[in-house]
């Protein structure tokens, strides 16, 4: 069989202010380490030698996600390789990174607006859009695929990067992809792209 598992990473701290994360890099909670003890757990016998490989973003989140998932499973030869992509890292949010909505009205008049007309495109000062996050994932997805064409890939990302694949694979416009549910550990499996 082929395809991909798009994981999502673990719950983060708390953030009452609900500060933008972007891609800076912030570790899991302890809450969300035990989400991914629990994924593992459930999770992770059913792939045991079934997978070609795991392509995990580089960002420390992402990281724990990956090594706690590969802990103490039991591998009928040895543990899948494992590949760190800085393609898979979640959107950079530029100037708009470890800002309150309030400070980036303040920073910013009116810009935030425009990103909520815009989603796809809208790039803050220093950042990215959605829609060049989601051609570097596309290229990044793709280039591991080359890499290893046959089996199944384990791909451990954020919201971002997995809504914005899910988007690519469902045809759905850009502008729909926070629709898509994105809860922290949550799994999707992509089949044959």
């Amino acid at each position: 069989m082929n395809g991909m598992w798009l994981v999502r990473h673990g719950a983060l701290p708390p953030n009452p202010e609900r500060r933008i994360v972007g891609n800076r890099d912030i570790p899991l909670s302890p809450a969300g380490q035990r989400q991914i003890r629990a994924l593992a757990h459930d999770f992770m016998p059913i792939l045991a030698g079934r997978l070609a490989a795991v392509v995990s973003s580089d960002l420390g989140r992402c990281r724990e996600t990956t090594s706690i998932l590969l802990t103490g499973n039991e591998w009928t030869a040895s543990p899948p390789p494992v590949h760190f992509e800085p393609g898979l890292r979640e959107l950079d949010m530029g100037q708009w990174q470890g800002l309150t909505k309030a400070e980036i009205d303040a920073r910013f008049p009116g810009q935030y607006d425009v990103r909520g007309r815009d989603f796809a495109h809208f790039q803050p000062e220093g950042g990215e859009s959605f829609a060049q996050l989601q051609s570097r994932a596309l290229e990044a997805v793709r280039r591991w695929r080359r890499h290893y064409p046959t089996g199944i890939l384990l791909v451990v990302a954020h919201a971002g990067v997995i809504r914005s694949l899910l988007a690519h694979y469902m045809a759905l416009p850009l502008d729909d992809a926070l629709r898509i549910p994105q809860e922290y550990a949550c799994r999707t499996f992509v089949p044959e792209w």
